[in-house]
């Protein structure tokens, strides 16, 4: 935001360092009888404005102030079929402005009387040739007798012609300045900088997008929303080793519920998460899930597959031999590289620490990308299920690292992590496409950082009500 509001800034610093500026105006009333008769006041109005730059005027102009002594800037306008023409001289001096603008505005009555004055002249000079030519006829003494009386008009009417025009304002001088104006440029550049914020914005979510509400993120992967993980401070520092706050194991225990409610329909006994990219908690909310559906009395195995950035390892104190890699080269089974990990009670002690099998990823195979490799690890999967009640799979982000795609097809579900303010529109549109294509069984997604304020038809304290 801090461009935008340079804006009005810039507009206020230029406006105080500009020459005060002062206009006056003076009106001048015109009729032409012949002009509005016929209709064409626009016409008249344009010619009335044209006269101005003749250079008659302008002559009229330095005969009246000087030569040079003028305004910098003269202006005329006539609003509509109005017979008023306003002349603005515009200058440094307000007593400059004021003294041209009836300057032109005394040159152009006078540029008008002399003008009709001379078509009345014409017009007695044709008169005149006409009683020349006439004879001693009784006709033409007749005819005579008339053009004599139409000669005496003429004669008068040129003695009493003013040309159709007066001033009826005259321009006086200016007590304040017209331009700058700082307060007004500066609302301008305000307004211009909220406009351009905006259109920022539009153009920001548009190229960019990044999900705002568990709703958005619902209508993208065009799957239902099942769970909402708050944002943690624990999660966020200890993900994996760190006891979970009550807060946290609610969620995803709720997490949890649903899917086992969806199990209802079919068994779920495995399920891969993933997401469209880093950085949006995918490996927090895969631990967390399966940590918190350990127990006494269920079996939950966790399978680390994402061999680009293994972390679960190191961050658990594991052994880094045997591994899913292992098993990706065809020197290991699934059983084979599966070590027991006791988890931290979230029960402050009043029950025994529950247990997870955990398979570590290793360090990454020649074969990462081998099809049929990942397809052996998708079968090895399958056949656990026959052992554990759960198992959670922690894939990299398939947009990113697509290695295991093979693995979507082989589990039961697949759960989509997002996180809001980071997660763009289009990665996961894409995702979803993804998805489609393969036949991946996309069970919904998981919003990840929620916060107090994101609305989504839950409490106050950031879960589903």
């Amino acid at each position: 935001m801090l461009p935008f509001l340079l804006i009005p800034i810039a507009a206020l610093v230029f406006s105080l360092n500009q020459e005060e500026r002062y206009k006056a105006s003076a009106a001048v009333l015109f009729s032409d009888k012949d002009n509005i008769a016929s209709g064409l006041p626009e016409r008249e109005a344009a010619t009335n404005v044209e006269l101005l730059s003749l250079e008659d005027i302008k002559r009229g102009v330095e005969e009246r102030l000087g030569a040079g002594s003028a305004a910098e800037k003269v202006e005329a306008g006539q609003e509509g079929a109005a017979n008023v023409l306003t002349i603005t001289a515009t200058d440094a001096s307000p007593e400059r402005a004021a003294r041209t603008a009836n300057a032109y505005a005394a040159a152009y009555i006078d540029f008008r009387r002399r003008a009709a004055q001379q078509a009345l002249l014409e017009e007695q000079r044709f008169v005149r040739s006409e009683l020349d030519r006439l004879g001693d006829s009784q006709r033409d003494r007749r005819r005579a007798r008339a053009l004599e009386q139409r000669l005496r008009r003429l004669e008068f009417d040129r003695e009493r012609e003013r040309g159709g025009a007066r001033v009826v304002q005259r321009a006086t001088t200016p007590s304040s300045p017209s331009s700058p104006k700082p307060l007004r440029n500066t609302v301008i550049g305000g307004i211009v900088a909220l406009f351009l914020a905006l259109l920022t914005a539009l153009l920001f979510e548009r190229v960019d997008p990044r999900l705002v509400t568990p709703r958005e993120i619902e209508s993208a992967l065009g799957r239902p929303i099942l769970g909402l993980i708050r944002k943690s401070r624990t999660l966020a520092k200890a993900p994996v080793r760190g006891r979970p706050a009550p807060g946290d194991v609610d969620d995803f225990l709720a997490l949890r519920a649903y899917l086992r409610y969806l199990e209802s329909e079919r068994p779920i006994r495995s399920v891969l998460v993933t997401s469209s990219g880093d950085g949006d908690g995918k490996t927090t909310i895969a631990w967390n899930l399966a940590r918190v559906a350990a127990g006494r009395d269920t079996r939950v195995l966790f399978v680390e597959c994402d061999l680009r950035h293994p972390t679960l390892g190191r961050a658990l104190g594991l052994d880094p031999e045997p591994n899913v890699g292992q098993i990706l080269e065809g020197s290991a089974a699934l059983p084979d590289v599966t070590q027991e990990v006791a988890l931290p009670s979230t029960e402050n002690g009043r029950a025994p620490a529950p247990v997870m099998a955990v398979a570590i990823a290793g360090t990454a195979p020649s074969r990462i990308t081998d099809a049929l490799a990942w397809e052996r690890l998708g079968t090895a999967v399958r056949e656990a299920e026959r052992s554990f009640d759960l198992i959670v799979v922690d894939t990299a982000p398939i947009l990113v690292v697509p290695d295991a795609i093979p693995l979507l097809t082989k589990v039961g579900g697949v759960l989509v992590v997002g996180r809001l303010r980071r997660t763009p529109r289009v990665a996961l549109t894409r995702l979803k496409e993804q998805l489609d294509t393969v036949g991946a069984p996309t069970l919904g997604a998981v919003v990840n950082a929620v916060g107090k304020d994101t609305s989504y038809g839950y409490g106050y304290d950031g879960r589903r009500g």
